[in-house]
């Protein structure tokens, strides 16, 4: 994932002392570090899908200054191995805006941290690292903490062109007949939108207004043009005014594959002329 995709922001929650808190709140059955009220948003506009968690952090004896470190993991099917999501406020420590937060034993630091604007198909998972450092800035203990997965779906449309066939136009030999098929490949029907077909030469372009492509659903669309030449073909594009929120126009356009030429046969007086028939 790209840096500039991410917006990620941090929010304390509740960073507070815990009145009249003695020993007993930091004995050993007291968690030092967890993570909590993950929520995962899944949404058909990337700007809406996020992902977040809240961090809470407890002091070991003798603790003067505690620091989180959120990073976050993501997983596609490109890159089925866990990348580094870079973004702000991502693999950095942070320290709460009150230094003297958890130099007392019953102090508790809450941080929320979200991450919006997150890409699809992917799983994202948050690794959390806790430290506390002590006196002399001698670091006293660390721990790392990792949320469930958050699954996000791309939900929007992928309009294409998957094959055009080309052929002849009956008693119209200067012409091509263009069949295009066009789909969506995505989980969302798109509609309305244009297709255009662009000719290669001078002639003007054609276009056809689909109204409904649903999810999954293909349609073949065709288009009467000059003769295909290979140095100049046809083409077809879907949603060529960019109407449709798809997620991968790399796949809207797509160029006619002429037929190869045809050498006509010999007739038999060509053949006697070449000394061929017998």
């Amino acid at each position: 994932m790209s840096f500039k995709s991410l917006i990620s922001a941090c929010l304390i929650a509740g960073a507070a002392v815990v009145a009249g808190a003695g020993p007993a709140a930091a004995s050993a059955a007291t968690p030092r570090a967890e993570l909590t009220q993950f929520v995962c948003q899944r949404a058909l506009d990337p700007a809406n899908r996020s992902v977040s968690v809240q961090a809470v952090t407890r002091p070991l004896t003798g603790t003067r200054k505690l620091a989180v470190k959120f990073d976050l993991l993501e997983r596609t099917p490109a890159v089925p191995s866990a990348a580094t999501v870079r973004a702000d406020g991502l693999g950095v420590w942070i320290t709460p805006t009150n230094p003297t937060l958890g130099q007392l034993p019953g102090d508790i630091w809450r941080l929320n941290k979200t991450v919006l604007n997150l890409d699809g198909p992917a799983t994202y998972r948050f690794r959390v690292t806790f430290r506390w450092t002590g006196a002399l800035g001698k670091v006293l203990g660390t721990a790392v903490r990792y949320t469930r997965t958050c699954t996000q779906r791309e939900l929007r449309p992928d309009l294409l062109v998957s094959s055009i066939t080309v052929g002849p136009v009956t008693d119209h030999p200067d012409e091509n007949l263009y069949t295009a098929v066009i789909a969506d490949q995505g989980a969302t029907g798109a509609g309305p939108f244009e297709v255009l077909f662009a000719p290669g030469d001078s002639s003007a372009p054609i276009t056809r207004t689909v109204q409904l492509l649903r999810a999954g659903e293909s349609r073949s669309l065709s288009f009467v043009g000059p003769v295909c030449d290979g140095a100049s073909p046809p083409t077809v594009t879907v949603d060529a005014t960019s109407e449709v929120d798809d997620y991968n126009r790399a796949n809207n356009t797509m160029a006619a594959v002429c037929p190869a030429a045809t050498t006509p046969s010999p007739s038999p007086d060509q053949q006697r002329s070449s000394g061929t028939l017998h």
